[in-house]
C-alpha cells in the first residue's frame, strides 16, 4: 500500500524545482546541455571518422573546432549552416571551402544568439586555433574587423589565402541591416610530432 506524500516531500520537490529554475536563470542550463552535446559529437566524429549528429533530430554534424586562447573558450563548427544549426555553434557556409582548406572558409552565426557577443569581444591580433576533421590544426590571426551592410559580399568571396571569415548580424535586433565580420588569416599549421620509441 502506497503512503500519501507528506508536506515534507512536497516542500522538498518545490525546493528542487526552485533550485533548478535558479540554476537555469544564472547559468543557462540549455546552453550548458547544448555545449556538452556538441562537444561529445565533436569527440565522437574525431575518433570514428564518421558524421555524428549532436542530437537525434539534427541535420548537421561537427566539421571543426575553433578556440580562442586569450578568452579560454572554444566553439564547434557545424556543417549545413542553414539547416538545423544550433544557436550555440558556428555554422559553415556551404558556398565556401571547408575550415582549414586553402581559400576563404565562411563561418556564420545565426541571428540574435549569444555567439554574436562572442564575436564582438574578439580583438585585432587575437589568435584563433582551428582543429579540422579534414585538414589538421591551424593557427590564424585576426587581421581585420568590419561592420558592413548586409548586401556587401566582398568579404565572403573566395580568397587566394587560407582564411577564416566569421559573420554575424549587427546589431542583432529587428532592423538586421548590417553584418559584423571578423577576418582571420593563416599564421601556421601545427604538426603533431609523435615520439618514436
Amino acid at each position: 500500500m502506497k503512503k500519501p506524500l507528506k508536506w515534507g516531500g512536497i516542500f522538498l520537490i518545490i525546493a528542487i524545482c526552485l533550485a533548478i529554475w535558479q540554476f537555469d536563470r544564472e547559468h543557462d542550463a540549455s546552453a550548458w546541455v547544448a555545449h556538452n552535446l556538441l562537444h561529445t559529437a565533436w569527440v565522437r566524429t574525431q575518433s570514428s571518422g564518421r558524421q555524428v549528429e549532436p542530437w537525434p533530430w539534427a541535420n548537421t554534424w561537427p566539421l571543426a573546432r575553433v578556440s580562442v586562447p586569450r578568452l579560454k573558450l572554444e566553439r564547434i563548427v557545424l556543417s549545413n549552416a542553414d539547416n538545423g544549426m544550433s544557436a550555440f555553434a558556428l555554422g559553415h557556409s556551404k558556398t565556401s571551402v571547408l575550415p582549414g582548406e586553402f581559400g576563404n572558409s565562411v563561418l556564420n552565426i545565426i541571428h540574435r544568439n549569444t555567439l554574436s557577443k562572442f564575436l564582438q569581444v574578439l580583438k585585432l591580433g587575437d589568435t584563433l586555433v582551428l582543429e579540422s576533421i579534414h585538414s589538421g590544426r591551424w593557427h590564424y590571426q585576426i587581421s581585420a574587423i568590419y561592420i558592413v551592410g548586409k548586401t556587401e559580399t566582398n568579404l565572403v568571396e573566395p580568397s587566394l589565402n587560407r582564411r577564416l571569415t566569421l559573420v554575424s548580424c549587427y546589431p542583432c535586433d529587428n532592423t538586421n541591416t548590417q553584418r559584423y565580420v571578423v577576418v582571420a588569416e593563416e599564421v601556421e599549421r601545427v604538426i603533431s610530432i609523435v615520439a618514436k620509441p
